[in-house]
């Protein structure tokens, strides 16, 4: 196993570029990646968390941040950090690789939690590229109907070869919006606090059927005062207190 200070320094570290940023935001980049640098990690993270809160936000600056919250042993909070970074960029090799560690080095589950019902069927469908295939075919199926024009012939929309692509371009831009929408919904909290309980009712005083791990995924569903009712897996569920949850 790759040592510490190589995964989040040399590997993980992702330094975002400024060019096009204002300079003031240029100069908080710097002075948050001088800060850990110098293993001022909690400066760091703070930094980081405030270019955030302004706006700029971007899958290396919940990188760099997951990373700070790591030496930090902050694992939750690191956690989320590196799945909102992977909402941004999903096929992140360094941002992948530094959570798969943090889950492993906590003993969480490498998975995460599975999607249920059509959140299961569209999980890991890339609607921007079934967009851009049907478009791709919409367009063949329009070029067809323009190469097929003779004198005096009018569209041929009616021919195999125009409706064809254009019928499976429809499909797949309906099949992408719709796997990009059922994906939207899908809710997914990371657990931040120390050893949380999870209770059968929304009360101190409910009974505590597990407890856990800072970092745990969960689903959460309803929300009652200062409680969520949240899936931890198939069959588990319960109540846990909203202060303890971050929403990914």
């Amino acid at each position: 196993m790759r040592l510490l200070a190589v995964v989040l320094g040399g590997l993980g570290l992702v330094v975002s570029p400024a060019w096009g940023q204002p300079f003031s935001v240029s100069q908080q980049f710097g002075a948050a990646h001088e800060a850990y640098a110098h293993a001022q990690y909690e400066e760091a993270a703070e930094r980081y968390r405030a270019l955030l809160d302004s706006g700029h936000a971007s899958a290396a600056l919940y990188h760099n941040l997951g990373n700070a919250y790591v030496r930090l042993n902050r694992t939750g909070e690191a956690v989320w950090a590196y799945e909102r970074g992977r909402r941004l960029q999903s096929e992140g090799p360094r941002l992948q690789h530094n959570l798969e560690y943090i889950r492993r080095r906590a003993g969480l589950p490498q998975g995460g939690l599975p999607p249920t019902g059509l959140g299961a069927v569209v999980a890991g469908w890339s609607p921007l590229v079934l967009f851009g295939i049907g478009m791709l075919a919409l367009c063949a199926g329009a070029f067809g109907a323009v190469f097929r024009v003779g004198p005096g012939r009018s569209v041929a929309w009616y021919a195999p070869i125009v409706w064809g692509p254009v019928g499976a371009g429809l499909l797949l831009v309906a099949v992408a919006l719709g796997a990009s929408y059922v994906q939207a919904q899908e809710r997914r909290a990371v657990v931040v606090s120390e050893a949380t309980p999870l209770r059968s009712a929304p009360a101190d005083t409910a009974s505590v059927d597990t407890t856990l791990r800072p970092g745990r995924i969960v689903e959460p569903n309803t929300k009652r005062d200062k409680w969520a009712r949240v899936r931890v897996g198939a069959e588990t569920k319960g109540w846990i207190a909203s202060r303890a949850l971050r929403e990914i």
